[in-house]
């Protein structure tokens, strides 16, 4: 993921480190550039890695948790149709992780107009 978010102007800002959530190990990494932060984070109890946007202002904190109420899911805020089809469960890492990066590439662009929109 690390050359797509470069390519998008996003450098890396932190981590959580090892956590928990819902008694079960989770971790996010934080990514910003100058109009807003993305997080990427991954739970055991949620089964999968999300990405998350926020204003620059917002904390580094595990988004699933969210106290702050800054933290929204780039899905959730993009209205873009990708017709990606999701990977078969038994898929290899490396094609999920294609698919992450397609999912990201396809969405950013709406979400993060719809992020600045809401500022």
């Amino acid at each position: 993921m690390g050359p797509v978010l470069s390519q998008h102007g996003f450098a890396p800002d932190g981590a959580t480190g090892d956590i928990e959530f819902g008694d079960l190990p989770a971790w996010s990494v934080f990514y910003r550039r100058e109009d807003c932060k993305l997080q990427v984070c991954w739970s055991a109890r949620e089964g999968g890695i999300d990405f998350l946007l926020a204003s620059v202002d917002a904390p580094n904190e595990f988004g699933l948790l969210n106290k702050s109420k800054k933290w929204q899911f780039l899905l959730l805020l993009s209205d873009f149709d990708d017709g990606l089809s999701t990977p078969a469960l038994d898929a290899a890492a490396d094609v999920w992780w294609q698919w992450r990066r397609a999912l990201f590439e396809a969405h950013f662009p709406a979400a993060h107009a719809a992020l600045l929109a809401h500022e």
